[in-house]
């Protein structure tokens, strides 16, 4: 079956989200992330650790990746499910644009979801590192007899920037070329102390940027919304604490406090924090959190495979009539498979995005 790129859907520093279906006209859709296969190693990386994190309903699925020839192009293309609703922040700024914010009950359920998605993360073996509600991705379940949203699922992504975790060990990462320490990796608002001052990076600042996120929720604000420089921001995260708001639940607030800890040793890890009355209180009156996978979960069926196994396909995408052989065309890359993806981390550039 043969696929079109219907529209762009974003575009970052490891190219474009389009939008995708099948030229038949079925009304089976897709994102795909794209880039030149020359430009391809970032995006590549990512394929390979969704490949590795499948199996979680708190996951974005990852079905495969196509290398066709677009526009004159060898491009890599990595094929994922569609979200209709969005992104979590596109979630918030409805709701601030609507002069209303999220409930707290609400929020403390949205928490419990990305908690259970970091677990499954770190459980593999791997950190998230650039958690930010624009890297959240929103599925609306649909009551087909009335029309109505019943439930909202929310999916981590973009793990273009994740590391392999290593026992007993925290990383530190060095700039080859200036031959200084990255501070840190991912989006600054949302970075740890540790990652900002030291340069060190463990599974905590994944819990440090939830924290940010329950915050924005919270109140439709950055919890570092005031700062007049990147400098003056840095000298913020790695010496002042965290408001937390004051119109919440002391629930809540300690809930906050643990995500918040400085001290990324004593900060509490996914687990704990799913243990934590505020998460554990808001799941009770929808479902006791050991049946999350009971809830809401259905199967999603590979659309370009008719098992659901990760596929790797060619020309789904391409534009032209003539195309090179197979083993000419993957000449200029490689495929990844899960098992690879910790040497491909070691060869990947990673990039300080703000």
């Amino acid at each position: 079956m043969h696929w079109k790129k219907l529209k762009a859907l974003g575009v970052g520093s490891y190219g474009t989200v389009s939008l995708a279906a099948p030229v038949d006209g079925s009304s089976t859709f897709v994102a795909v992330k794209s880039a030149e296969v020359k430009d391809s190693s970032s995006l590549s990386m990512e394929g390979g650790i969704l490949d590795a994190l499948k199996g979680s309903p708190y996951v974005v699925q990852c079905f495969g990746e196509d290398v066709s020839v677009e526009s004159g192009k060898h491009t890599y293309n990595l094929l994922l499910e569609y979200a209709i609703g969005g992104t979590l922040h596109d979630l918030i700024n409805m709701y601030s644009k609507s002069k209303t914010m999220v409930e707290e009950s609400e929020v403390a359920y949205y928490a419990f979801q990305l908690l259970t998605g970091i677990s499954h993360v770190h459980r593999k073996g791997f950190i998230h590192c650039d958690l930010k509600p624009s890297n959240i991705l929103v599925f609306p379940t649909i009551d087909d007899e009335y029309g109505s949203i019943v439930d909202v699922r929310l999916k981590l992504a973009d793990f273009g920037l994740s590391l392999r975790t290593v026992e007993n060990e925290t990383h530190t990462y060095w700039d080859r070329g200036s031959k200084k320490c990255r501070h840190h990796i991912g989006t600054l608002l949302y970075a740890s102390p540790e990652s900002v001052a030291r340069g060190i990076h463990g599974k905590a600042v994944d819990i440090w940027a939830l924290g940010c996120i329950v915050v924005e929720m919270i109140t439709g604000r950055r919890v570092w919304s005031c700062y007049e420089s990147v400098d003056d921001l840095d000298f913020k995260i790695t010496h002042e604490e965290p408001v937390i708001p004051s119109n919440v639940s002391n629930i809540c607030k300690d809930f906050l406090v643990k995500c918040f800890e400085k001290d990324h040793n004593w900060r509490w890890t996914a687990d704990m924090l799913l243990s934590h009355p505020f998460i554990k209180n808001s799941t009770s009156g929808k479902y006791h959190p050991e049946d999350h996978e009971l809830i809401s979960n259905k199967v999603i069926i590979n659309p370009f495979s008719h098992c659901e196994s990760w596929v790797t396909k060619g020309h789904l995408f391409s534009t032209c009539f003539h195309l090179p052989s197979s083993d000419n065309f993957r000449s200029g890359y490689a495929i990844f498979p899960a098992e690879n993806a910790q040497c491909r981390m070691h060869n990947v550039e990673l990039l300080n995005i703000w």
